[in-house]
């Protein structure tokens, strides 16, 4: 059994609208405001993208803004016997280009796939590089919940529902916060700061409960 803690890209990883302002700097045609948020019309936005791949990862780098905490979280979380797992829509030209700094190579992550196809046009698709099926972060969350994992999912984006409520505890923040109830193991976050407290203090008893089946 691993102990995992699931981190959303957008919000956690770094601050929120990086996939945002590239698809909005170099698509064709940027999506509607208010779009979904789905793996569908995120590779919809994304297929509009016209530009080689290193111009589009070069220009991640500029406008990336780690999260404050984020390389205290992981480091804390690491030594403590938590898996951190970076599991989001988002994808690799952003994820990937974002957690190449060495000090990342422990964090595993399963993120959205892009290729270069005709003239310099991207496509997204699953993690495994197949083709795109709606909600496969709930396939992630599935598969962790049958490999008998301890999951907290730690997000701040709408779109992170039900894998934080298939979870076995969330920290939750923002947008994502206001959509979900309340629950037991359900807990607010404003910095990450909060992630790490919370962890600190009920994550154990957490690793104790959910050994004993009283989760």
């Amino acid at each position: 059994m691993a102990s995992v803690l699931w981190l959303d890209f957008e919000g956690v990883v770094v601050e929120a609208g990086l996939t945002d302002a590239i698809i909005a700097e170099f698509g064709t045609h940027p999506p509607a405001e208010g779009a979904d948020g789905s793996e569908r019309s995120l590779a919809a936005a994304i297929a509009t993208i016209e530009a080689p791949r290193e111009e589009v990862e070069s220009r991640v780098r500029e406008l990336t803004r780690l999260r404050p905490g984020f390389e205290e979280l992981v480091g804390w979380a690491q030594w403590h016997g938590w898996l951190p797992i970076v599991i989001s829509t988002a994808p690799d030209v952003c994820v990937e280009t974002v957690l190449e700094d060495p000090g990342f190579d422990r964090v595993t992550r399963h993120c959205g796939r892009t290729r270069q196809v005709y003239r310099w046009r991207l496509t997204y698709a699953s993690p495994r590089g197949v083709e795109l099926e709606e909600g496969f972060l709930l396939s992630y969350a599935a598969a962790l919940r049958d490999a008998g994992d301890l999951v907290v999912y730690v997000g701040e984006q709408v779109g992170g529902e039900q894998a934080a409520g298939m979870a076995f505890a969330s920290c939750t923040g923002g947008a994502l916060r206001e959509a979900l109830d309340e629950g037991e193991r359900a807990h607010g976050f404003t910095t990450l700061d909060d992630v790490r407290e919370v962890l600190e203090q009920e994550g154990e008893a957490w690793k104790a409960a959910f050994a004993s089946g009283r989760g």
